[in-house]
């Protein structure tokens, strides 16, 4: 079996969710398979999984993730893949296919339909719904990253439940660093992860950790999701609370690691999420794990959580104030956390993909 994966996600990302996935089912899967990168700003390890049965083409650049740099990967993958010749699968890794990639079957993934549901937050919204219309239309199996993701596939396309199927993604078990790295605040904290898009509800957490009084004694550690967008520094500002947010743009996995294994609580308070790594990561470090009881979270994370009512007014201040200060129920999400993080596996992710293939091209 010949697997082919396209260009996409690593022109378009450096790292985030889409690029661990593939690199972790790259990682353990048990198939003929060939990556093409092209000229890539990936800061994973791709080229490291280079083997007998795994090849890994491109090379590392400087350039920044970009369409620019989209549009030229995009024709040397054609001319790298009509070289190649026929694969039996082709696997793409974003919204669109590249109809000179020949294959017997199109294997495609359904992270989440956060376009669909939040156009207003995307740029060039309309191309990309008719690129992901037409991709569900030609693929002959839809892998569903969750029950949630592929109820809202229904929702927004027509498609035939038969050819989807809901495949878990796997946990990545982050490594601390021998010696902890330097970024962590001096007084306990809440860690925040990621991106602050308006669905992730990074707002609504600012305005929870003033109004529960929490900024007096604790910090809010911040990490990842790039620069802080002028609003919410305008925000941080208006609630005096600057003093307590710690804000880490693009923080190495060391200080992540480091972070979950030592913040109060992890709190991902996304109003929408296909499957959600942060609440999984911080688990398997012991962490305690505040999310909106909505979306995939409830099917993913279990009974761990501290859940909030996203249409509740008081209920994110409420659940964050008891996240923190009963000893009692943080004692049992730490544990239970534990148990759940423990169910997710990249092996058990790729074999089941494997078997996926393999049912396509009977």
């Amino acid at each position: 079996m010949r697997v082919h994966f396209d260009h996409q996600v690593f022109s378009l990302q450096s790292t985030g969710g889409n690029t661990r996935y593939h690199f972790e089912l790259a990682r353990h899967l048990a198939a003929n398979q060939e990556i093409f990168l092209g000229l890539t700003p990936t800061t994973m390890p791709f080229f490291d999984l280079a083997s007998e049965s795994t090849r890994v083409v491109g090379r590392p650049t400087s350039l920044r993730p970009s369409a620019g740099l989209y549009m030229l990967n995009e024709a040397l993958n054609s001319a790298y893949a009509l070289a190649r010749g026929r694969f039996d699968i082709y696997h793409p890794t974003h919204h669109r296919f590249n109809s000179l990639i020949r294959a017997r079957c199109m294997v495609v993934t359904n992270h989440d339909c956060t376009q669909e549901k939040f156009p207003e937050e995307f740029r060039y919204n309309e191309r990309v719904l008719r690129y992901r219309k037409e991709l569900f239309r030609r693929a002959d199996a839809i892998i569903c990253i969750s029950e949630a993701s592929r109820q809202d596939l229904f929702r927004f396309y027509n498609v035939d439940p038969a050819k989807t199927r809901v495949i878990h993604h796997g946990l990545t078990r982050l490594a601390r660093a021998q010696r902890p790295p330097a970024g962590l605040p001096g007084r306990d904290f809440v860690l925040y992860v990621g991106a602050r898009a308006v669905y992730k509800n990074f707002r609504g957490l600012l305005h929870a950790f003033h109004d529960s009084g929490l900024h007096h004694s604790m910090d809010l550690l911040v990490l990842g999701g790039g620069p802080m967008s002028p609003d919410h520094a305008a925000l941080i500002d208006s609630l005096s609370i600057a003093q307590a947010v710690v804000h880490v743009a693009s923080p190495p996995d060391t200080l992540l690691a480091e972070a979950y294994s030592r913040a109060r609580l992890l709190a991902y308070p996304s109003w929408s999420e296909g499957f959600g790594f942060p609440p999984l990561e911080a688990m398997s470090f012991g962490c305690a794990v505040l999310v909106c009881n909505t979306s995939s979270l409830p099917e993913i994370c279990g009974d761990a959580p501290f859940y909030y009512e996203k249409d509740e007014p008081d209920s994110l201040c409420d659940t964050l104030l008891r996240a923190v200060s009963d000893e009692t129920a943080r004692a049992t999400a730490v544990q239970r956390g534990y148990d759940v993080a423990a169910r997710y596996s990249w092996e058990k992710c790729a074999a089941e993909t494997l078997a996926l293939y393999r049912e396509v091209l009977a």
